[in-house]
């Protein structure tokens, strides 16, 4: 005896396959854990840490300029000079400018 075959079976397997599709698409792309929207977080995630190491060391190096400010007399009155444009005869000033470009002077 022979199975009967339903009527509209093209119809049913494409209602599968387009729940299928939507199903697999909401878990890439839509959904609130998305692969998609995980690999946005990691990206951000990886750009806001290089931007706390830069500023680490940023601050870093002005704790030391501070420290060196604070305790060392000839430095505060070399900065002093430095901040006035007055400069001694034995003395060669290196005057630097930001690059442009440099991931501290962009806007988010």
């Amino acid at each position: 005896m022979k199975k009967k075959q339903p009527k509209y079976k093209a119809l049913i397997n494409f209602i599968y396959l387009a729940l299928f599709l939507f199903l697999l698409s909401w878990i890439a792309f839509w959904g609130n854990n998305s692969f998609y929207k995980k690999w946005r977080l990691q990206q951000k995630t990886r750009k806001t840490e290089t931007q706390v190491q830069s500023l680490s060391a940023q601050n870093d190096s002005l704790k030391q300029e501070n420290y060196r400010l604070k305790t060392d007399p000839e430095e505060r009155q070399r900065s002093l000079r430095a901040e006035q444009g007055i400069y001694a005869d034995d003395e060669t000033a290196y005057i630097f400018k930001p690059a442009q470009g440099d991931s501290l002077n962009q806007p988010d």
